[in-house]
């Protein structure tokens, strides 16, 4: 669903350190899709009303080639890999910082 996270990854064995955002005007056929291969699994999500707004704000240019219009992967490792996304991604954001908060989960019952 949007604002989950995950690895990126283009078939087994082949995830790095690049992750993506489920964004909002994600396809639905997308979403049914995705998590349905074990290099998609979420790892964490935005929750809170203001970072789901947040998502709306920050530029996607969606899936790599060719299921879509962003950055080739193998291309962002090259040497020139940065000057690659500020030619051809120029609107494209970047994360500068992300933090590990504790979940708080209300028991109900033995449930859990």
């Amino acid at each position: 669903k949007p604002g989950f996270l995950s690895f990126a990854g283009s078939g087994a064995d082949s995830r790095t350190t690049e992750i993506f955002v489920v964004m909002p005007d994600t396809p639905q056929a997308q979403l049914d899709y995705f998590g349905t291969n074990s290099w998609e699994t979420p790892f964490g999500y935005l929750s809170g009303p203001s970072d789901l707004d947040l998502l709306s704000k920050i530029k996607a240019y969606g899936d790599m080639p060719p299921w879509g219009e962003g950055p080739e992967s193998s291309r962002i490792y090259l040497d020139d890999g940065y000057e690659y996304l500020a030619e051809n991604f120029p609107e494209l954001d970047y994360i500068s910082k992300c933090y590990v908060v504790d979940e708080q989960t209300e028991l109900a019952g033995d449930e859990l």
